[in-house]
């Protein structure tokens, strides 16, 4: 049996506890109040060798090629703008509960399915706006060797030229995003799946 003064020491730590846990809180809450920060000076540095990558590449195929290069070149930079957005909506869209079930039958992919939709807005951010802008910026370079190809003779036809391939290519860009925009939400559980179970042949699920 305790003593009194016994029960008196034990009820005097529980009180002391509260205000250590209230101390871990408190820095658990500094390590997240810069999280914004980290992640922007993250996005910065991911942009900027992503740009430095595909713009290098790009100036590689395009460089005194054929036009069919530089076309095959814009194709290629427009499905992955295209492909990016319609991933994006898809994991901002979808519900990480839609693969609670078969993550316990222990399907491949499912685990990361949860992961992805977990992040959605860093993920949407990197897709959408990172490689998305990054697309964007580089096809300007394979859109103006491209308008080279098929000016004409004189400062009015180059003009004539860029102009029209620029139209193009925005047109395309944009129309192909919101073409596929109710595709990507329609059908975001089936896509979301899919990029997971294509991750997991680069990274082993935990």
């Amino acid at each position: 049996m305790e003593t009194d003064t016994q029960k008196l020491q034990t009820k005097k730590e529980n009180k002391e506890e509260p205000p250590s846990r209230g101390i871990k809180k408190k820095k658990h809450k500094k390590k997240h109040k810069y999280a914004w920060l980290t992640w922007g000076i993250a996005v910065f540095f991911i942009s900027f060798g992503l740009t430095v990558l595909f713009s290098f590449l790009t100036e590689i195929a395009v460089k005194d090629s054929a036009a069919f290069i530089c076309v095959l070149v814009l194709f290629v930079l427009l499905i992955l703008n295209i492909g990016c957005d319609v991933l994006a909506n898809a994991i901002m869209s979808c519900n990480p509960e839609a693969y609670h079930a078969m993550a316990s039958k222990k399907i491949k992919g499912a685990k990361r399915s949860v992961v992805l939709c977990r992040n959605a807005s860093k993920l949407s951010s990197i897709f959408a706006d990172v490689i998305g802008d990054i697309c964007g910026i580089v096809s300007g370079a394979a859109g103006t060797a491209l308008a080279v190809h098929l000016a004409f003779n004189g400062t009015t036809g180059q003009l004539i030229a860029s102009i029209g391939v620029s139209a193009a290519i925005g047109a395309l860009t944009v129309g192909g995003k919101a073409l596929f925009k109710h595709f990507a939400v329609t059908f975001n559980k089936q896509i979301v799946f899919g990029f997971a179970r294509f991750t997991t042949f680069f990274k082993k699920e935990r």
